[in-house]
C-alpha cells in the first residue's frame, strides 16, 4: 500500500514508518518539524485543512494517491502545552485528515486515539477490570476530550462515506527505551502509576499495531484498546486491584500479572498480539 504518515518524526510515528517499510509499504512522512531521524519528511502542519488535502493528494512523483493514512501527528500527551490548544491543535487535525480522506477517496484511516477517554485518572474507579471496549468513555479533562470528539467524528464520517474505513487506536502509554530507565522508582511506588491500572504499550507494539490495522479488512468505524499483555509493576494484577481499587469487580479469569487494559479484541479484530514486556527491556 501507498500509506501517509503524520506525524512521522514523533517518538511513535517514527518506528512505524521503519515497521510499514519493513513489511513492503512504500511510505511518506509528515510532519510540522524536520526529521532528525535521517527520514526523508514533508513539511505539514494538520491544522491547516488546505495544506492536508494538498498533501493527502500526493507528493511530487513519490506518491501520487495514497491508499491509506496512519493518523499521527498532534499533542502527544495531557500537559504538553495548555488545555486550549491541546484540544484545538487534536480536534482539528484530526478532522482535516477525515474529511480529506474521505474527499480524495482514500479507502482507511487509523489514528492515534488514547487510553485517556476510558476515565483517566481513575479519581472515580473503573467500572470493571481488566477494561475493554465495553467500558464507557469518561473523559476527564480536555486532551481526552478531544480524543473522545475524534472518534464521534470517526463514526460520522465512517456512516457518511461508505467507502473510508476508520480505526481507532486507543495507545496506552507508548514506552521507549528511556521509559524504562525510571521503572524501577515506579515499581517502587505503585500509587504513582495507579491512574491508568499499570498499564503501556512497548513503542515496537504500537507501531506493530498500526500495521496490523492498515493491514486489516475492517469497515466502518472500530476502536480498540492497545496496551501490553502484562502490567509495569511486576506484582499480580489481584493484588494491585484489591490494595488501591478493592471495589471494582474483577473477571474471573484475571490471573498473574495480566494487564488491566485488555487488547484482546484486537487480536480478534486486527489480529495484533503484544509481544513486547518492560522485562525485555530491563
Amino acid at each position: 500500500m501507498r500509506i501517509a504518515v503524520t506525524g512521522s518524526s514523533g517518538k511513535l510515528g517514527k518506528v512505524a514508518v521503519a515497521a510499514l517499510r519493513a513489511a513492503g509499504h512504500r511510505v511518506t512522512g509528515f510532519d510540522i518539524v524536520s526529521s532528525v531521524y535521517g527520514d526523508d519528511t514533508v513539511r505539514l502542519d494538520c491544522a491547516d485543512f488546505g495544506a492536508v488535502m494538498g498533501a493527502l493528494s500526493g507528493v511530487d512523483t513519490a506518491a501520487r494517491r495514497f491508499d491509506a493514512v496512519l493518523h499521527l501527528a498532534g499533542i502527544p500527551k495531557p500537559g504538553a502545552t495548555t488545555d486550549e490548544a491541546a484540544f484545538r491543535i487534536n480536534v482539528m487535525g484530526t478532522y482535516n485528515v477525515f474529511s480529506a480522506a474521505a474527499r480524495l477517496g482514500i479507502g482507511r484511516v487509523v489514528w492515534a486515539s488514547s487510553e485517556t477517554i476510558l476515565g483517566l485518572p481513575f479519581s472515580d474507579p473503573p467500572q470493571f477490570a481488566p477494561i475493554d471496549e465495553t467500558h464507557p468513555l469518561l473523559p476527564n479533562w480536555s486532551y481526552a476530550l478531544g480524543k473522545r470528539l475524534g472518534e464521534t467524528m470517526a463514526d460520522e464520517f465512517a456512516r457518511w462515506h461508505g467507502g473510508l474505513a476508520i480505526m481507532s487506536l486507543r495507545f496506552s502509554n507508548v514506552y521507549v527505551a528511556e521509559d524504562y530507565a525510571v521503572l524501577p522508582q515506579i515499581q517502587a511506588d505503585p500509587a504513582s502509576r495507579r491512574w491508568n491500572l499499570w498499564s503501556y504499550i512497548d513503542v515496537e507494539d504500537a507501531a506493530e499495531a498500526c500495521r496490523c490495522a492498515l493491514e486489516a479488512s475492517t469497515t466502518g468505524h472500530e476502536a480498540l484498546i492497545i496496551a501490553a499483555a502484562d502490567n509495569l509493576i511486576g506484582r499480580p494484577s489481584r493484588e494491585l486491584m484489591a490494595e488501591y481499587f478493592p471495589a471494582v469487580p474483577l473477571a474471573e479469569d484475571l490471573a498473574g500479572e495480566a494487564a488491566l487494559l485488555s487488547s484482546a479484541r484486537a487480536g480478534e479484530l486486527i489480529a495484533f498480539q503484544p509481544r513486547v514486556s518492560w522485562r525485555d527491556r530491563t
